[in-house]
């Protein structure tokens, strides 16, 4: 009798708690993130593959996309077999004005032509004014020139949206987008993407902020410097750490500090972080590192 009742009582928990999840994800206040867009392969093999990165961010009830990929037809059809709805996001995230981030826009706004774009403020990029060298020079009228060789008015020297009509707002300093959603930029001071502006995106969670990060390319650890002024305590992190290019030294140097400097629990790392920094990962991290492939989708704190 006994042991009936026990089988009885441990069903009835399992029910219950198969009840909880499941309305936990179909009442929309699922809190999760599901890779859309990368070079790595997860559990799912029908899916494009490509140099880039993409992942929707759902939480709160709220659903972000945090970049679109490199390739507009790779992420329309990633989208389309993962069924995600585009149509009903919150808004959109653009970390950086790099093609390997940005080349779905164009399809996300075929699909939902009025959604909230987030971007940085980036000089002569999103539709930005263009550098003050430039509003100076074109101002500056000389007499002696040629008629025809003078420049139009300085208050013209502004660059389009890529996409004419978006709804594009630039981020200069971090901002509360959503009660818990937090967008940062960050300024590249390395060779090659030097003055290079970047978002990232840190979300605060029961166990600390999940902090999703594009290409790094200000790199990881000034990035986690400025996620740690909105909370220090970080327990997540996602997305592309600009690792590839690094030393051993320093890409071993950057997991230990993961650990012990910034206390991370938990790592998710994808697209430019590099196969060598994906094993020392492994082996710092164990289970909580995520194999964040194309298609994985990977639970988040509430």
């Amino acid at each position: 009798m006994i042991k009936k009742l026990s089988r009885a009582l441990i069903l009835a928990c399992i029910t219950i708690l198969a009840t909880v999840s499941s309305s936990t994800f179909a009442d929309g206040k699922a809190s999760r993130a599901t890779i859309i867009y990368d070079a790595l392969v997860g559990k799912q093999h029908d899916v494009f593959l490509g140099w880039g990165y993409s992942v929707l961010v759902e939480h709160g009830g709220k659903r972000i996309l945090f970049d679109t990929g490199g390739q507009y037809g790779g992420f329309a059809a990633n989208t389309k077999k993962l069924g995600i709805d585009l149509k009903s996001l919150d808004f959109v995230v653009l970390t950086h004005r790099h093609g390997d981030h940005t080349s779905g826009m164009a399809y996300v706004l075929q699909q939902n032509p009025k959604v909230k774009i987030y971007a940085p403020l980036e000089t002569g990029s999103f539709g930005s004014p263009t550098s003050a060298p430039v509003v100076r020079l074109a101002s500056r009228r000389v007499a002696e020139t040629p008629e025809d060789l003078h420049y139009f008015d300085g208050d013209k020297a502004t660059v389009d949206s890529p996409w004419p009509g978006a709804n594009i707002s630039q981020i200069d300093k971090p901002v509360e987008v959503l009660p818990g959603v937090f967008l940062f930029r960050t300024v590249s001071e390395n060779k090659g993407t030097l003055e290079l502006n970047e978002l990232s995106m840190a979300i605060k969670t029961s166990k600390g902020l999940a902090v999703f990060v594009g290409c790094s390319h200000p790199g990881i650890e000034k990035i986690l410097a400025a996620a740690a002024e909105i909370d220090p305590n970080i327990y997540s992190v996602f997305g592309g750490m600009h690792l590839t290019d690094a030393t051993d030294q320093q890409v071993a140097n950057i997991v230990e500090n993961f650990k012990f400097k910034w206390k991370v629990d938990h790592v998710a790392p994808g697209h430019c972080t590099g196969e060598f920094a994906q094993s020392l990962f492994t082996k710092q991290f164990g289970p909580n590192h995520e194999h964040a492939g194309v298609g994985e989708v990977i639970s988040l704190p509430q």
